[in-house]
């Protein structure tokens, strides 16, 4: 199965009620990808992943408030990539014994 490069970004507002959603938003994403800064996670993830994932943040949050961008990119993009002060997006290998 075909796995994808998927940047999401988030920003909710400062309130009570959003910051309950932002530390809900941000621990779901937590079990797909890797936090990389402040409301941005780097996500390696297949298609059925990928879906899923679409369905638990359409619940998550409040369209008329938040705001999340998901950035689909391909293994040329991501070859494309340039970082400064960290280390390049990479796929973390599962060793199976």
């Amino acid at each position: 199965m075909t796995t994808l490069f998927y940047l999401i970004i988030y920003d909710l507002p400062d309130n009570k009620a959003a910051n309950k959603r932002r530390t809900r938003l941000h621990k779901m994403l937590s079990g797909y990808g890797k936090w990389t800064q402040y409301s941005v996670f780097e996500c390696f993830l297949n298609a059925m992943q990928f879906a899923k994932l679409q369905i638990k943040v359409e619940k998550l949050i409040k369209p008329n408030e938040d705001s999340v961008r998901v950035y689909v990119l391909d293994a040329g993009a991501l070859k494309r990539t340039i970082t400064y002060g960290s280390e390049q997006p990479r796929q973390e290998q599962a060793i199976v014994l």
